[in-house]
């Protein structure tokens, strides 16, 4: 019997299948998708690899064995398997990279070798054999390789080998999981129950606490030793009843528990609004018919969306399948794992990056048993364990979230659509302002499109009040506070309302200027300005994470005249005090929410009614539900603008509309105040309508007449150095080999070299080529090609890197 497996942590350049015979004693349990322990290379260097594949038979003579089987069952399925192989190609990716996506951190291998003395008897050994040997006599005998290696301070791999050839040392390998089950000590009788009793009845049994803890025990039949404790028995009386044979302790594996509210409470299907019971009707007809089908839900902010995500699920749990919710920012996670509790109990299980690496292996484990219905969770939950899955959904799809900025460079919509193409599942895409690219599938027919155009309370969408902040200065604003958006703030207060100030800045000031020379400070490694953070009284680069002091002197004209210009969530944060002394402000962006459960305790504080105004970037103007919001502020629309990201208003329009869509959700009139410089762009303009189609319109002839999404699918070829004269070489003969490969390139167009537009980050100099071309087949066998052919084993000062479909072409 033979295996075929794939090495972890390999380059594309040995990233294939390789055949191991499977030894006897192994064959009853190897299966695909286990974890095994194999020697590779010239040194039998012991590796971690997945088995991919088990067969009878071999091409290749000369085949080592495996060594270990890691897994009693498979971590991966078939399912899996085959996805990793999608991945591989279409995110043009290592197959482990794209496992490492699907299995939680705590599965990871812990790998330790120790080099044992044998005999150095009458062995003939050169010195550097001889300096080994004396450093294992110095520690008894045995040491670990790494720390053999620190004390000789070189590498020892080839010595140590020529010492085994010599019989005079041994490797004893040890592997271990980084997360293992959390487990407690349980107290269970030991002795028989009548027994137990004749003792007590023969006043053999002196002790009260004896027989109280007996009491229980044989009713409970076993509990925790920490709930025992807690009931006032001491560990000494424990322990002397262990010696007396009373009970015995054992270790109860338990499950690290994410959820902080257990208690929500229970909650029933709602009577559908109308456009609801559309929107259900084509789902459930959807899943009869049964097979992969895609559907574009659009609703309107407060339209009841989650509401029919929930029944929609019911009724794939009534069929006996499983469902995935993928949420775009970890924020939303507590909101929809309450509501989600409430209706599914404990068939909930919750995946993200912020739980710990024991949680994150539990909720793992749970899915993976079978003990969990429903997967909640955001980018990566996608990739979660579930069998039989019947539905997924997709909430606020369009948001940038699902992209993965780091390799592999995956779309979770591309994920869900293979998973539900593999299950013969339903793929529902949700939301109020949907991409371009489905929206124009759901046009042309593609994919079903539902719309629900009404708010489940009735009530209109906010009003949406423009000011036009060029003319705003005259009036008297500070801060970026225009006077409308502060006599707004006041009437909310004065009515006992809450108010959301979205701005899409978080730090205290966008830069630093000399105004006297026009300087301004950037950031060494990164071509940006910095922050100014009044917290920390730092400038920070929100790119790689630079620090330094805020100059008192210009650094250019020696100027005292230096100051801070702009406006971000701190210094909002900061002003809002200041237009009444008893409006309480909270802030969330990514410098308050840092810890596990910052997102939670900021949106319960708030939610709960004991702060006024809640500041935020874009991670509040999504899927939230406060009941008492009925103003929001909205500064700086139109930042986006002036990115030259394609995207740039698409991006704007959904932002304006969603953070629109906090306001006036409970029954009460909402308002909305946009301030923007640029009023007239279309996409502002048709946010303040709050008209979609309008926006669409104009959106879709841009990008038809520009050979952009969805029209055309895009590449990004990206080279990145130390030396800018170094990345601009490599991009531009990447450049040449495009243009000279006739089978590749036909039908694509190929920009010229140009540097990134931003043009130096984490201190790498990057140049850039945009490609375009109709079949997604096409660029992703060009990129693939070009990944491959410039990025070797070998030693380089460059790195290439490719994109599909690049959720930012900065």
């Amino acid at each position: 019997m033979y295996v075929s497996v794939v090495i972890q942590n390999s380059t594309r350049e040995f990233d294939k299948f390789y055949d191991y015979i499977v030894p006897d004693n192994m064959k009853d349990c190897i299966r695909p998708g286990v974890r095994v322990i194999v020697p590779f290379g010239k040194g039998n260097r012991l590796c971690e690899a997945f088995v991919m594949a088990v067969k009878e038979t071999s091409e290749f003579s000369g085949l080592k064995e495996i060594s270990q089987i890691i897994d009693e069952t498979p971590v991966l399925s078939d399912e899996l398997i085959e996805l990793s192989k999608y991945m591989r190609k279409r995110y043009v990716c290592t197959y482990d990279m794209a496992i490492r996506c699907m299995l939680p951190t705590g599965l990871g291998l812990l790998f330790r070798e120790d080099v044992i003395l044998m005999s150095a008897d009458r062995v003939d050994l050169d010195r550097d054999e001889q300096e080994i040997i004396k450093v294992l006599s110095d520690n008894n005998g045995k040491i670990s390789v790494e720390d053999l290696t620190q004390i000789v301070n070189r590498p020892v791999r080839k010595i140590l080998n020529q010492l085994i050839e010599k019989n005079v040392v041994r490797i004893k390998s040890h592997v271990q999981m980084k997360a293992r089950a959390k487990t407690e000590k349980n107290a269970c009788p030991a002795m028989d129950e009548e027994e137990f009793w004749e003792l007590v009845e023969n006043n053999n049994v002196k002790n009260l606490n004896y027989i109280r803890i007996m009491e229980i025990l044989y009713e409970e039949g076993s509990i925790s030793v920490a709930e025992l404790n807690a009931l006032g028995f001491s560990q000494n009386t424990l322990n002397n009843m262990k010696k007396k044979g009373y009970i015995a302790f054992y270790d109860a594996e338990v499950e690290r528990n994410p959820f902080e509210y257990d208690d929500a409470p229970e909650t029933l299907p709602l009577p559908p609004t109308p456009s609801q019971k559309k929107a259900l009707d084509i789902i459930y007809e959807a899943m009869e018919t049964g097979g992969f089908q895609e559907i574009l839900l659009h609703g309107v902010t407060g339209s009841g969306k989650t509401e029919v995500y929930m029944q929609a699920i019911a009724k794939t749990i009534e069929k006996g399948k499983n469902a995935i919710l993928l949420v775009p920012e970890i924020g939303l996670t507590p909101q929809t794992v309450r509501r989600f509790k409430g209706r599914f109990g404990n068939q909930i299980a919750l995946l993200h990056s912020r739980l710990s690496i024991g949680e994150r292996f539990d909720q793992w484990r749970r899915i993976k048993n079978g003990e969990a219905r429903v997967v909640i969770g955001a980018r990566s939950a996608v990739f979660a364990p579930l069998d039989n899955i019947g539905i997924i959904v997709i909430d606020e799809e369009h948001e940038t979230s699902y992209k993965s900025d780091r390799t592999p460079k995956y779309d979770a919509r591309g994920i869900a659509t293979f998973r539900c193409r593999y299950n013969n599942a339903l793929l529902i895409y949700g939301s109020a302002t949907p991409s371009i690219e489905n929206y124009y599938r759901a046009r042309t027919g593609k994919i079903k499109l539902v719309e629900m155009n009404e708010r489940t309370n009735n009530l209109p969408l906010p009003e949406i009040i423009t000011v036009d902040m060029r003319k705003e200065p005259d009036m008297g604003s500070k801060n970026g506070i225009s006077t409308v958006l502060t006599r707004e703030l006041i009437k909310n207060k004065e009515a006992g309302e809450q108010s959301i100030i979205f701005i899409n800045r978080r730090g205290y000031s966008n830069f630093v200027q000399c105004r006297n020379c026009g300087y301004i400070v950037l950031c060494p490694y990164c071509s940006v300005s910095l922050t100014y953070h009044q917290a920390e009284k730092k400038l920070v680069c929100h790119y790689c994470s630079f620090v330094t002091a805020k100059p008192s002197v210009c650094p250019e004209c020696k100027s005292n005249n230096i100051d801070l210009h702009g406006i971000g969530t701190q210094k909002v944060e900061e002003q809002i005090p200041q237009i009444r002394s008893d409006i309480s402000v909270i802030r969330m962006d990514m410098d308050t929410t840092t810890g596990k459960r910052g997102h939670e305790k900021i949106l319960d504080t708030f939610r709960n009614n004991k702060i006024d105004v809640l500041v935020g970037t874009q991670m509040i103007a999504k899927g939230h539900d406060f009941p008492d919001v009925t103003l929001v502020g909205i500064l700086s629309a139109d930042s986006l603008l002036g990115s030259g990201d394609y995207k740039a208003t698409e991006r704007t329009f959904q932002l304006i509309t969603q953070a629109a869509g906090r306001a006036g959700r409970a029954g009460r009139h909402g308002r909305v105040v946009l301030q923007t410089y640029n009023p007239d762009n279309f996409s502002i303009q048709a946010a303040i309508k709050q008209d979609y189609k309008e926006f669409y319109r104009q959106e879709i002839a841009l990008r038809k007449m520009l050979k952009l999404p969805p029209f055309y699918q895009l590449g990004l070829v990206q080279v990145s150095s130390k030396k800018s004269e170094a990345a601009m070489e490599i991009i531009k003969k990447i450049h040449s080999d495009i243009i000279n490969n006739m089978n590749l390139n036909e039908g694509m167009f190929v920009s010229d070299p140009a540097p990134s537009p931003l043009a130096k980050l984490r201190n790498q100099y990057r140049w850039r080529i945009v490609l375009k071309h109709p079949r997604i087949k096409n660029m992703t066998n060009i990129l693939e090609w070009i990944y491959d052919k410039y990025n070797n084993s070998r030693k380089k000062e460059w790195t290439v890197s490719v994109d599909i479909n690049p959720y930012s072409m900065i």
